[in-house]
């Protein structure tokens, strides 16, 4: 019954994730939604490693899981270096993995302070 539970978190979690990166890709801007979604996700994760019982798995792997966009990251990555647009790959790059570690962090931060552990 156990896994029974975990496998419907995840699958609760990702729905709810999946439908979340769906509206964020309705964004016009380039680059603007998968940043976004990232972002949200990266601070998602970091409340959700700490949470109690099927947090982890409803939260982490499966709505940040699902929110997340690594894939369309790589394909506009690679549009920005056929374009030749070096300046804006190393800004889009380096706020992704800068931004994304500080959101991470700060979402451990707030969970536990939610929690009462910070």
């Amino acid at each position: 019954m156990e896994i029974l539970y975990a496998v419907l978190a995840v699958g609760l979690g990702g729905f709810l994730g999946g439908m979340g990166r769906w509206a964020l890709s309705l964004i016009p801007r380039a680059r603007v939604g998968t940043f976004a979604a990232n972002m949200i996700a990266a601070v998602v994760l970091g409340i959700a490693v700490s949470g109690p019982g099927l947090v982890p798995l409803a939260l982490g792997s499966g709505f940040a899981g699902a929110l997340s966009t690594w894939s369309t990251l790589a394909k506009e990555i690679g549009g920005l270096a056929r374009a030749k647009q070096w300046r804006v790959l190393t800004r889009y790059v380096l706020a992704t993995v800068v931004i994304g570690i500080i959101a991470a962090h700060r979402g451990t931060v707030w969970a536990g302070r939610i929690s009462g552990t910070f």
